[in-house]
């Protein structure tokens, strides 16, 4: 039975039956028809005549003259498996079955229209001639030829809505359904995406004549905002032909090849090489801070494990010193326990913490310390075996910890009451023990296969800091954009939801016993700026520091091509005004990526953070008893 197509296991009654409706002679716009399912599925059809335009491993594409109908593609794919194949520029005739193939068997994808030429499905071909011109590439971003930027309608799914055809000029999903197979072509795009961004050698482009169809960052990004998810991104595909290798930004001229659909994206598989001009990108740097200013920076360091190559630790270093200009305070997230993914009941990451606080000291001569909470072994999501959990570095001659205070364990919940002094003290587990460090509701369901959130209580400049690191449920099984389901959905908001709201909660009781607590809410939300599942934080009385950035440079992800902030920093309102933020664009744009997410960076003036109410009101009960005592 043949593997791609296991329906061809038919028997010999079916397929004669098939063989009496045979269609015969007509366009391939008939065939492809004005909806994202071919009109003609499964029947036999003869005589289907164009031009070979592209060859690949499996097959070859063929294009005709047109049939006058913007909604139908005037192109195919054709499917031989083994067989000989044809040559570039020959004109041929085809036979075979229509089929509509989705690739993996993934319900996500949406299925392309192909003849199975195969012996099996009764198909051949025939040279009708040789050597004849291809078909004029159509230049996508040209006038007339715009490609959308609005994705697709809300029909539910688009290859079985009842009724639905394609609206090529409305949407890019029906505009690349429209061209599928064709022939197409860009004079000139950017890269919106480093090369790889997708898979291996793949580059994700937006045309130079419709930069202005979304928000674009002054270094290349294609920022998503609400409703807007720049369907008009387009990914090259190196499968045939050698691509460019380049970081966001680049230039990329001269684009030819035809259109497909894999890894639930539209793809432009090149059928030529085309011309690259490099681009000056660099990447960014912080600022030296103000003496006493403290850095604090949130860092996703994708995966770094205890058996991580030296290099990934002398580079990750080298972002810290460098591009964040050695933060006092380091929030970070994915660190793996000492053996990384192996899946060995291993859970301690004091290799990894160790080899990384070690490697600040080689580089800079600066002495940090490090703190986190191993997690229950396999408990908290991510790679099988790394344990990836929340941890924090500090700089010793800046931080400290009240002595005598313990760290919580994994299973310890951490809670907080109101100090004779006014600050908030933090006590973990059922004994209900004094503590700098615990988890946050550890046992909630919310948290389930998802790391719980880390608090600590830290001493800096002689004030108290709060800080929570985060790293929410991963958007892992959500629907994608280019696929059936339209709009897509995206299952994984209901357990963000829920993790946001047991936090706002948490934040909230401590915000109610301390209106005026230092609090920094960071991490990995795996969630965008305006999205709905961080809205509790901000109920409960946080500000998001990203509002404080234009629109066009909030992003410290690139997924697609589609630039996203999933990483962000919260304040407790009246820290606000004493902090600078930034996202520090180091990673997320380049090829040779050092961790797949922008670290971000806080520069906060402890010195200027307004006078706490409670020391206000004890100070006006102080002058209220001196007059008291003059006038008696």
């Amino acid at each position: 039975m043949n593997k791609r197509y296991p329906s061809i296991g038919l028997s010999l009654g079916l397929l004669s039956l098939l063989a009496q409706a045979q269609v015969s002679g007509v366009k391939i716009g008939t065939l492809q028809g004005s909806s994202h399912r071919s009109p003609f599925e499964n029947q036999q059809v003869s005589a289907i005549q164009g031009i070979v335009t592209a060859l690949d491993n499996n097959g070859f594409w063929i294009q005709d003259s047109g049939d006058g109908d913007l909604r139908t593609s005037d192109a195919i794919y054709v499917f031989l498996g083994t067989a000989a194949k044809p040559l570039l520029g020959d004109a041929l005739s085809v036979s075979g079955r229509v089929v509509e193939f989705r690739r993996t068997n993934n319900a996500n994808n949406l299925s392309l229209t192909e003849i199975n030429a195969t012996a099996g499905a009764s198909g051949s071909w025939q040279r009708i001639s040789s050597g004849n011109a291809l078909p004029s590439a159509i230049a996508l971003g040209s006038p007339g030829w715009n490609i959308p930027s609005a994705i697709a309608p809300r029909v539910g799914n688009v290859e079985t809505a009842p009724g639905y055809t394609l609206q090529p000029s409305q949407y890019a999903m029906d505009f690349y359904e429209s061209l599928e197979g064709m022939r197409v072509s860009m004079g000139s795009a950017v890269a919106v995406a480093a090369t790889g961004n997708i898979s291996s050698g793949d580059t994700v482009v937006v045309s130079r004549n419709q930069l202005d169809s979304g928000l674009m960052s002054s270094r290349g990004a294609a920022v998503i905002a609400p409703g807007q998810f720049n369907g008009h991104r387009l990914t090259l595909d190196n499968r045939m032909v050698a691509g460019p290798n380049v970081n966001v930004g680049a230039r990329i001229d001269d684009i030819v090849g035809v259109i497909d659909y894999t890894e639930s994206n539209y793809r432009l598989f090149m059928t030529q090489t085309p011309v690259t001009v490099n681009n000056p990108l660099t990447r960014e740097v912080a600022a030296p801070r103000a003496p006493g200013a403290l850095g604090i920076a949130s860092y996703n360091v994708e995966n770094l494990g205890g058996n991580a190559s030296a290099t990934r630790f002398t580079a990750i270093t080298e972002q810290i010193k460098t591009n964040l200009a050695l933060p006092q305070i380091l929030s970070l997230q994915e660190v793996q326990d000492n053996n990384g993914a192996t899946n060995d009941g291993t859970v301690s990451a004091d290799t990894t913490l160790s080899r990384l606080t070690q490697e600040i000291k080689t580089q800079t001569g600066k002495d940090y310390g490090y703190l986190t909470i191993n997690p229950n072994n396999n408990q908290d999501g991510g790679q099988p075996g790394g344990n990836i959990r929340q941890a924090f570095l500090y700089d010793r001659s800046t931080v400290s910890f009240d002595a005598g205070k313990q760290v919580g364990g994994s299973n310890d919940a951490i809670s907080a009451s109101l100090g004779q002094d006014g600050q908030l003290e933090f006590h973990c587990g059922t004994q209900s023990f004094a503590c700098v460090a615990g988890r946050v509701a550890p046992d909630n369901g919310a948290w389930t296969d998802s790391r719980k959130p880390l608090v600590v209580d830290m001493n800096v400049q002689g004030q108290q800091l709060i800080i929570i690191s985060n790293h929410f449920n991963s958007k892992g099984g959500d629907q994608p954009l280019f696929g059936p389901d339209q709009a897509p959905v995206n299952g994984s908001e209901t357990q963000r939801l829920a993790q946001a709201q047991v936090l706002a909660g948490f934040v909230h009781e401590l915000l109610t016993l301390n209106p005026d607590a230092n609090i920094i809410v960071t991490g990995d939300f795996n969630d965008f700026q305006f999205a709905d599942t961080l809205k509790p934080l901000l109920d409960a009385g946080l500000v998001n520091l990203s509002d404080s950035l234009s629109p066009q440079e909030r992003y410290s992800y690139i997924y697609q091509g589609n630039a996203q902030q999933l990483d962000h920093m919260f304040v407790s309102r009246h820290l606000q005004g004493a902090s600078m933020f930034d996202i520090v664009h180091a990673n997320s744009e380049f090829a040779d990526q050092v961790s797949d997410h922008d670290p971000l960076l806080l520069t906060l003036n402890l010195a200027a953070v307004p006078e706490p109410q409670i020391a206000v009101l004890m100070g006006i009960g102080l002058v209220l008893l001196r007059l008291r005592a003059r006038r008696g």
